[in-house]
């Protein structure tokens, strides 16, 4: 077993690898370069992408049941305590989007309602609350419309209800919001709130809320059961509530298992008897195994980097790959199965044609990332760098396949036998 272990992301990714490797006794240094897309998050929870999930329960007619996950999976999920992930046989959950549509879900955060709980002809209310992200009527009517709503007779009816407490709460951010339910008396008067419109609207099943139940932990369960009916968020926005729960989880879990973040990014990485890491203080690290988990495009673990952005008033002086990664390692990068080599051109791919997904393939912001053969890095590195979730090429950009590469990802740079392969 290998004693020292850096991982370079404190994502998903990055938290599932300190997990595992801190299970077999690793002893490990978790550098956090800053907010990354894991604390961008929505609150669902896929395994695969969920575009791809609802075509095929259409297409194929085929029962919205959720499959069975990795053990490895659910015990870092039971530990991590954010989400509620079905158990196989169940159904597959069901999210309210605040754009109004009715999503499928693999998982979900706990503050979130799931709506495939609710029996068939519920009637879920939904407050008038005036804020820039929630327009209950509107949202109301987009619900009862979807095909899902449909066909198991779900209600959706906005009502009038006193939901803002203090004067300026109907401009402040929705996280902000969400941070003063975490005071036990302010979420008991949102529960009273909440009981006296029920009490308006005789028979009502769910209550579905804006993002705005907890940042520091998930108070959907909680409310539900003052309340006495699910209660429950549509899925957030890009940097809401959700995100600030995610990184709640995520200290809780490292103070656990007892690792702690070294909040300085990598910008360099070299390899010989020992792996070298400069950071971007300019101190040195040495470690014998690395997990790189620095994320995607949207993460900025990959970097969009064409030849032609440094020319100045001449061309530039010569051609290469237009994508590179955030920490300086010599790795080859591939997107949609083709390598990325070091010849290039001085123009980067057309991506008003090529970013966009066509049919069941992702778009090349989505593919793009780190070859690997299996886990590891490929390079002469010996298998000794090992990449996980979304800074690997061609792999699904999903919480849990996050998760899972993540929790291999760290057995391996740990040094449990046979995790290096794909």
């Amino acid at each position: 077993m290998f004693e020292r272990v850096a991982i370079i992301g404190a994502g998903l990714a990055g938290v599932a690898a300190a997990w595992s490797a801190a299970q077999r006794g690793a002893q490990i240094q978790l550098f956090d370069g800053g907010v990354g897309a894991s604390s961008l998050a929505s609150g669902a929870a896929d395994d695969r992408p969920w575009e791809e999930v609802a075509r095929s329960i259409e297409v194929l007619q085929s029962p919205a049941i959720a499959s069975a996950l990795p053990e490895s999976l659910r015990v870092f999920a039971t530990d991590f305590e954010l989400w509620r992930l079905p158990a196989a046989g169940e159904p597959l959950t069901r999210l309210a989007t605040s754009a109004g549509r009715l999503r499928v879900a693999r998982g979900h955060d706990r503050s979130l309602l799931d709506l495939a709980q609710l029996p068939s002809g519920s009637q879920v209310l939904l407050p008038r609350v005036s804020r820039p992200e929630w327009d209950a009527d509107s949202l109301a009517a987009a619900f009862g419309e979807d095909a899902y709503a449909s066909s198991r007779q779900l209600r959706f009816e906005a009502v009038d209800a006193k939901i803002l407490k203090r004067v300026g709460e109907d401009r402040i951010a929705a996280a902000d919001l969400a941070s003063r339910h975490d005071d036990a008396e302010r979420l008991g008067w949102l529960a009273e709130r909440l009981r006296e419109m029920l009490a308006r609207s005789a028979g009502a099943k769910a209550i579905l809320l804006g993002p705005w139940l907890g940042a520091l932990r998930a108070l959907g369960p909680r409310l539900s059961e003052a309340v006495g009916v699910p209660v429950g968020e549509v899925l957030g926005d890009v940097g809401g509530a959700a995100g600030l729960r995610f990184e709640a989880a995520r200290a809780s879990l490292l103070q656990t298992v007892g690792v702690r973040t070294i909040p300085y990014r990598v910008v360099g990485l070299t390899c010989g008897d020992e792996i070298h890491l400069t950071l971007e203080n300019g101190e040195e690290v040495v470690t014998d195994r690395v997990v790189l988990a620095v994320g995607g495009v949207a993460a900025g673990g990959v970097v969009y980097d064409a030849p032609e952005q440094h020319a100045g008033t001449d061309i530039p002086e010569r051609g290469g790959p237009p994508w590179r990664l955030s920490v300086d390692l010599a790795a080859p990068m591939q997107a949609h199965g083709r390598v990325l080599d070091v010849v290039g051109s001085i123009h980067g791919p057309p991506l008003d044609q090529v970013a966009w997904p066509v049919d069941a393939d992702p778009g090349f912001l989505e593919a793009v990332g780190v070859r690997c053969d299996g886990l590891a890095v490929l390079g002469a590195n010996g298998g000794r760098i090992v990449a996980a979730g979304d800074v690997v090429a061609d792999k699904p950009r999903t919480v849990l396949q996050a998760v899972f590469s993540g929790v291999r990802a760290g057995a391996a740079a740990a040094g449990e036998p046979g995790t290096l392969i794909a």
